[in-house]
């Protein structure tokens, strides 16, 4: 697999370039963006022994750079572009204020080194003017530079993975002794195989975006501004991805089986119709294990099901999931990927890719597994409810919504109790309502979740937010009122008040 490619524009003096390749061993990437005094640049490369990168930024006498050789730790200069083009905080709105956090949000704050590339919002959540960035630059300017750099940190992120995968290959190919553990030193290096594939791909995005957003630069069309934007806003969301990737790249076992487990005896008719029973019988263990959330217990028989017996697909599989269910994550993505290599129709599989990757913030990677679940079963509600929420914690919340009313209709029994999932999903509809301003249909949504869970104080901050927006000031204090008796000390519902004063 291999990703190349040129973006420029020269009439204004903004230029960029990037390119990156993965073939198996390693990616390599430059690029490039000046105009007025501000450059900045990213090469990287990866062929077996090492990766390099340089990155710098100069504007007015200030300049910053980076270089270094990735071993296990990846190179700290990054990317975000976020705070500049996420013009959807509106004024008034919980999330505008940074009261309201979502997980994505949380995980962007925490990876700070992501984003210093780029200047940060005014006060009030929206971008700054072009001229308050970088001079006299138009929007699209801005926006084919924000793009492009971030196709330069998904080329070097993609570089990053293709050494991390090279690395465990080689560490693999030395392992000469058979056996179990070079079985699953294989599987690790497939899955770490896997994901930089998926950053080599986020890096060809990436660079594609760039490219258009250059052309918009130099373009008259009307709409060139709005155009440029969403162009830079698909190359942020492929260096995201690239860097969920380039982190997946280096998951490892949490743990591994026991000494006794890996035993082997010789080859021969009689030894391999034991091992074949005694493996049925682990499965059998494990399976009821899993059954009665024995999940630690469970892991390990299944896992020995699967030394005795490598071809036990269903033992794979809910191995994947034991090891989801004890929260080793890391593990349970190397495993469905094993799993989905030898069957790869089993949505099932999907779904817990997804998920595991859901639980590691990795929301552009499970968003890519449940599309094939969903693909194979239409109605899946469970993965219908991943999808939906990944898009949520994305902040996509025009494309949660439909997924998410779906998954809630699916989760609606026929008879007996609901699913414990079904009242995460009503607040996650009504939240999404809210942020595509159908602030009507908001608030009925928040009122028949608080009917099925009246102690949540979010849910009466959800109701309080929509009076806001219907200026129903009245009763937008009343469930501000009732979230600070449920929860004292609620900064959205203090935040609430306050305006509603």
């Amino acid at each position: 697999m291999g990703v190349s490619g040129t973006a420029g524009v020269g009439s204004s003096g903004v230029s960029a370039g990037v390119g990156a390749s993965a073939a198996g061993v390693g990616v390599s990437g430059t690029a490039g963006v000046g105009s007025s005094g501000v450059s900045a640049g990213v090469g990287a490369s990866a062929a077996g022994v090492g990766v390099s990168g340089t990155a710098g930024v100069s504007s007015s006498g200030v300049s910053a750079g980076v270089g270094a050789t990735t071993d296990s730790s990846p190179v700290s200069e990054g990317i975000s572009v976020n705070s500049v083009l996420d013009s959807e905080a509106a004024a008034g709105s919980p999330r505008a204020t940074g009261v309201r956090t979502t997980a994505y949000q949380k995980r962007s704050i925490g990876r700070a080194e992501h984003a210093r590339a780029v200047p940060p919002a005014v006060s009030d959540g929206r971008a700054q003017s072009p001229a308050g960035i970088f001079g006299s630059e138009s929007f699209t300017e801005r926006a084919a530079l924000l793009a492009a750099r971030a196709a330069a940190e998904a080329a070097r992120l993609a570089s990053q993975a293709a050494e991390t995968a090279q690395r465990i290959g080689e560490r693999h190919a030395a392992e000469v002794r058979p056996g179990p553990q070079v079985q699953h030193a294989g599987e690790v290096a497939d899955a770490a195989m896997d994901s930089a594939r998926a950053a080599a791909d986020a890096a060809r995005e990436a660079e594609q975006a760039a490219a258009e957003a250059a052309r918009l630069a130099t373009s008259s069309q009307p709409n060139a501004d709005g155009l440029a934007r969403l162009a830079a806003l698909r190359a942020r969301d492929a260096a995201e991805r690239a860097w969920e990737a380039a982190e997946e790249a280096a998951d490892r076992p949490a743990s591994s089986a026991s000494a006794s487990a890996l035993a082997t005896a010789p080859p021969g008719f009689l030894q391999d119709a034991r091992r074949s029973m005694r493996a049925e019988t682990t499965f059998n263990q494990g399976r009821a294990l899993l059954e009665a959330r024995k999940f630690r217990e469970a892991r390990d028989l299944l896992r020995e099901t699967i030394i005795l017996y490598p071809n036990h697909d269903q033992a794979r599989a809910l191995l994947a999931w034991s090891e989801y269910f004890v929260g080793d994550f890391g593990s349970a993505i190397i495993t469905f990927k094993s799993a989905l290599r030898r069957q790869p129709t089993w949505e099932g599989l999907y779904d817990g890719l997804g998920w595991s990757r859901v639980r590691l913030q990795r929301y552009h990677l499970a968003i890519a597994a449940f599309r094939p679940a969903l693909d194979r079963n239409p109605d899946y509600a469970d993965a219908l409810n991943g999808l939906g929420s990944a898009h949520f914690e994305l902040g996509q919340y025009d494309l949660a919504l439909p997924t998410l009313e779906k998954a809630l209709r699916r989760s609606r029994p026929l008879f007996g109790d609901e699913p414990v999932e079904a009242a995460a999903l009503r607040a996650k509809v009504a939240w999404s309502l809210y942020y595509v301003r159908r602030y009507r249909d908001a608030l009925a949504a928040f009122t028949r979740a608080s009917a099925a869970a009246p102690s949540d104080a979010e849910l009466q901050v959800g109701i309080g937010w929509c009076h806001i927006q219907l200026g129903q000031k009245a009763q937008a204090r009343a469930a501000f009122q009732r979230a600070l008796q449920l929860g004292p000390g609620n900064e959205a519902a203090l935040e609430g008040l306050r305006r509603a004063s």
